[in-house]
């Protein structure tokens, strides 16, 4: 590839990142709205549309990041095309997200009934 493909290869990825961000930060402004689940749908319809990949909307949606900051963003989204590259083992998802919370959980696990039903 020349160096102008590889330019040009390289501003078109920068330019669809900029959308991915916008889209993102849009879906997380509707999120927290009420009665916002109509332009919550014309989002997602956008991002089908555009033919970009959910999971990666998902995945910086939801990654812990400042969403309005592009350079907490980037990382993270890089994080995702390397993890995308990565070959799957059949049937398994693509990728988990990062576990961001620690300790134990905030119930214990639900005790089995001490005597089955109908006895």
């Amino acid at each position: 590839m020349s160096l102008i493909g590889t330019f040009a290869t390289s501003a078109l990825l920068r330019k669809e990142q900029q959308l991915v961000f916008l889209l993102v930060r849009q879906l997380a402004e509707v999120q927290g709205a009420a009665g916002a689940s109509e332009r919550s749908e014309r989002l997602w319809q956008e991002v089908a549309a555009l033919e970009l990949d959910p999971e990666r909307i998902t995945w910086l949606l939801y990654g812990g990041q400042n969403l309005s900051d592009a350079t907490q963003l980037e990382p993270l989204d890089q994080q995702f095309t390397a993890l995308c590259q990565q070959p799957r083992p059949h049937g398994r998802a693509r990728f988990r997200l990062p576990h961001r919370g620690g300790g134990p959980r905030s119930a214990p696990r639900a005790a089995a009934p001490a005597h089955p039903a109908g006895h």
